[in-house]
């Protein structure tokens, strides 16, 4: 019986110097991709990309004056983030020349990251489905939504958006509770009913590469991709707190100061997971805990 030959892809991943741009990256490379990475800001440097025969780097202002012969699919993680509003619209605008760039040029799909800060809150225990309803309460969410409608008006080509959850890399509340177990100092929790959902890169770079082995014709134009699951502010930093004693810290003495903050997201990944057999593997004590290991490095 003939062995099945895995057939080399190339894939475009814009912001590649960026934390999910990196790691996508990598992984590309590791499974045997030919990569195309273009550089997020004219500051970035290639030298964070790993060298690699496989690898071709081109700064941001060559991306729209190159032609990069055939490619499987570009990934879009390019995207300002916070809510710095010139930052947000040069990424619209940006946004709009990659898609000119995919319909111009031999390129078979766009995945794009979006994200699930498109989505109008949630009571605590409910979670969304790619059907639910579309609020979004800041300027972030609100470009994202925006580049979605872009890519269902104008794109030409297959494309897909990923609304994903946010990485726990990025979630600053969670390196502040590990920073004051390890630094002796105590925790104070201004928004105990608040409720987040956050994933570990190495669980989004997966999902996302689970949706691109898919055929195109088998793709959906909207997957959710998160863990499935949110806790509590307060829950985040308890738990930061006892993984603290495994390694050696003292119990942080935590404290409430409710400000009044009620937010909660949980996003349904049912459709990715049944798509495509992807499941989350590292949750919310693994992040925890390799932020500790992280420190302990330092």
């Amino acid at each position: 019986m003939q062995k099945d030959i895995y057939k080399m892809k190339t894939t475009l991943v814009t912001g590649a110097t960026g934390f999910l741009g990196h790691h996508l990256v990598q992984k590309l490379l590791c499974q045997g991709d030919s990569v195309i990475a273009v550089l997020g800001r004219p500051e970035d440097k290639a030298n964070s990309l790993p060298q690699h025969e496989n690898l071709k780097i081109y700064p941001c202002s060559a991306m729209f004056t190159t032609d990069f012969g055939h490619v499987d699919t570009l990934i879009h993680t390019a995207f300002s983030r916070g809510e710095n509003l010139q930052g947000l619209a040069d990424s619209i605008i940006f946004t709009e020349k990659v898609i000119e760039l995919v319909n111009n040029q031999d390129i078979d799909s766009i995945i794009n990251i979006s994200s699930q800060g498109i989505y109008k809150g949630l009571e605590v225990g409910e979670s969304v489905s790619e059907e639910g309803t579309i609020g979004p309460n800041t300027s972030y969410g609100l470009s994202k939504w925006a580049v979605e409608n872009m890519l269902k008006i104008g794109c030409k080509k297959p494309y897909t958006n990923i609304r994903m959850a946010s990485l726990s890399a990025n979630a600053r509340f969670l390196d502040f509770f590990v920073n004051s177990v390890v630094e002796h100092k105590d925790i104070t929790v201004t928004a105990p009913h608040q409720y987040a959902s956050i994933m570990d890169v190495s669980d989004a770079v997966a999902g996302i590469l689970s949706v691109e082995k898919l055929i195109c014709s088998q793709r959906e134009q909207v997957y959710n991709l998160g863990p499935g699951v949110q806790y509590s502010i307060l829950e985040y930093a308890e738990t930061a707190n006892s993984i603290g004693l495994s390694f050696g810290y003292p119990a942080a003495n935590v404290t409430v100061e409710d400000k009044g903050v009620h937010f909660a997201i949980c996003m349904d990944c049912t459709r990715l997971i049944a798509h495509t057999g992807w499941k989350p593997v590292i949750m919310k004590d693994e992040m925890i805990t390799k932020l500790f290991v992280q420190k302990s490095k330092q």
